[in-house]
């Protein structure tokens, strides 16, 4: 593998971001290891002219994600349908254990394709921008209630906001400081909050089922009533949280580490 170029790919993120005026938003999950990828197409007679993506993944998903964008410009849908992980790999050849995530990031793709062509995908009207988001809180001064599913907020400074009652749900609010944040009685049913500080968040009655909590702090977060289920992934030395939440749906949580869901 070309180390030098995987870090290259990673420190620039290479066609990472979302896309304004993308003609198709899909999302996808990768039920082996729970990330989320988001595909943004651009789409002019049958033909994708620009294409980028948001992901809650490591680096190689993120190079997989990278490439698989790079080899579709300019191509048609069909042949973007057509893509295999060898196309991919073509562009960056991934070590033996990492074959799965170019054949992760052609699912997705051709998952973006057929929510094109079926008129699926994230629709126009919820697609809210972290532009959109970031102005309705400098106007307000709190997200209390707002809608804001699916957006993709990163590394940003959202320290003592008030999202109570908001609907995040499938949100992306990976590496955010959330401390003394108020989540209380909000939707963040599929959320990714990976590596975020919640310290002293309050998640009281929140839903936090299928929510990615891994590697984020929560020193001090409170989540008494909050649901949870076999898909919500904390750390294992947070576990203790799910003492005093609402078990919803099939046993998720025993006090067995094969049971546990860690990241």
């Amino acid at each position: 593998m070309d180390f030098e170029r995987y870090k290259e790919i990673n420190d620039r993120r290479l066609h990472y971001g979302e896309m304004e005026d993308a003609s198709v938003v899909s999302s996808y999950r990768n039920t082996g290891c729970g990330d989320g990828y988001r595909l943004y197409l651009k789409i002019e007679d049958d033909r994708i002219v620009d294409a980028s993506y948001t992901t809650t993944g490591c680096g190689f998903g993120l190079t997989a994600l990278a490439m698989a964008t790079e080899w579709v410009k300019g191509r048609t849908l069909d042949e973007a349908e057509a893509m295999t992980g060898q196309d991919i790999e073509s562009l960056f050849e991934f070590p033996p254990r990492r074959k799965n995530y170019p054949e992760s990031a052609v699912q997705a793709m051709q998952k973006a394709v057929a929510d094109y062509r079926s008129g699926t995908g994230i629709r126009p009207e919820d697609r809210v921008s972290a532009k959109h988001a970031l102005a309705l809180l400098r106007e307000q001064g709190h997200l209390r209630g707002a809608k804001l599913n699916q957006v993709v907020l990163e590394n940003e400074d959202l320290s003592t906001v008030d999202f109570s009652g908001a609907d995040l749900s499938h949100a992306y609010l990976i590496k955010c400081n959330l401390k003394n944040a108020s989540f209380a009685g909000a939707r963040l049913r599929g959320t990714f909050l990976n590596q975020a500080n919640l310290e002293g968040a309050d998640f009281r009655n929140a839903d936090l089922r299928w929510a990615k909590l891994s590697g984020a702090n929560l020193e001090g977060a409170q989540f008494a009533g909050a649901q949870y289920d076999i898909g919500t992934r904390v750390d294992a030395r947070y576990t203790q949280i799910f003492s005093t939440m609402v078990q919803a749906g099939k046993e998720a949580y025993v006090e067995k580490d094969s049971a546990v869901q860690t990241a």
